[in-house]
């Protein structure tokens, strides 16, 4: 019995003294600053700085550009027969300015309206200006045609042919005669032919058709007609009073 009381009283003792420990330490004012401090230092320290997104530059637009349109120069030809008359205006009726020999060097400035070949408007080595059939003469040049260039001094008889359709018909020949006065005209891609005169010419003339061009839009690439029939402009010839007052028409059938 003594012994179990020893083992209670050292228990006891035991109990007491860990019930009974030395009473907690209380931080002082100055140290919960400190802590204070620190951990809003940390805070500081851990929170992710905002980040502003620069402007992004938007590239300005491209723009698109625009294929220029080849311009004409004037280039130079040569007569390939002999005797070929420079004239005043475009066309047979015109006076001669200077007969030239074959191999003459002349520059093409421009042309005349109209289908076919039609006249060149050119300039020969003594620095003189004419017009020329365009047939006569040959040159190396792949370029844009020449501009049109209105002659002076001159008159324009001018019509169109086309179909029942409306659609123009090309490379119709047509003879403007007055007596033994005549000049020609054919038709070009949009169906009208010009034939100038001499200013001075004036009275009734007669326009009549007179051919068709193997590069007629009515020809095969044989130089025969399409479908085995050529047809004919209708009517085939029309009077006409100096000065033209309204564009001539005929129908191709």
């Amino acid at each position: 019995m003594r012994f179990i009381r020893r083992v209670s009283l050292l228990c006891l003792t035991s109990i007491l003294i860990a019930s009974c420990g030395a009473p907690a330490e209380t931080a002082s004012p100055g140290e919960v600053q400190t802590v204070v401090a620190v951990t809003i230092a940390a805070m500081t320290r851990s929170a992710p700085t905002p980040t502003t997104n620069a402007p992004t530059e938007t590239p300005p637009p491209q723009l698109q550009q625009t294929p220029t349109e080849p311009v004409f120069k004037p280039y130079s030809v040569q007569t390939i027969v002999q005797n070929v008359n420079l004239r005043v205006g475009p066309g047979t009726l015109f006076k001669v300015s200077r007969v030239m020999a074959q191999g003459t060097t002349l520059e093409v400035i421009g042309r005349a309206r109209g289908g076919g070949d039609g006249w060149f408007y050119v300039k020969n080595e003594e620095e003189i200006f004419g017009w020329i059939l365009a047939e006569l003469v040959a040159g190396d040049y792949d370029g844009p045609p020449p501009e049109f260039v209105e002659p002076e001094n001159a008159i324009l008889v001018t019509g169109v042919v086309k179909t029942e359709f409306g659609i123009p018909v090309t490379g119709i020949g047509f003879a403007i005669e007055q007596g033994s006065n005549r000049t020609d005209a054919s038709t070009d891609n949009e169906g009208r032919f010009y034939a100038y005169l001499p200013a001075n010419l004036s009275g009734t003339w007669m326009v009549s058709y007179v051919s068709v061009y193997c590069t007629s839009n009515t020809m095969d690439s044989n130089c025969n007609c399409k479908s085995g029939f050529c047809g004919a402009a209708n009517p085939q010839a029309i009077e006409v009073t100096l000065p033209q007052t309204g564009e001539l028409v005929f129908v191709w059938k």
